[in-house]
């Protein structure tokens, strides 16, 4: 998501605060729009959540966080 949002702050003020044409070129469609649906499901209200009975299960489903975990660096890519 910050990837994402970063390039899309960049290209926007790259192209003159113009919104046609902004597109991500390194976050894939389909990772973007598994990320939404996380940071939605994970920022519910709390009476909401409470009132759910499954609520605070499966935040990230494990097919999400396999789509959340390809592209993941290891300890050394990460130092």
């Amino acid at each position: 998501m910050k990837t994402y949002v970063r390039e899309m702050l960049d290209c926007y003020e790259n192209n003159g605060k113009n919104v046609d044409g902004l597109v991500s070129e390194s976050v894939n469609n389909k990772l973007l729009k598994v990320a939404l649906k996380v940071c939605k499901k994970r920022t519910r209200e709390l009476d909401e959540l409470i009132d759910d009975t499954n609520g605070f299960d499966n935040l990230v489903s494990d097919a999400e966080w396999k789509i959340l975990s390809a592209d993941e660096m290891n300890e050394e890519e990460l130092q």
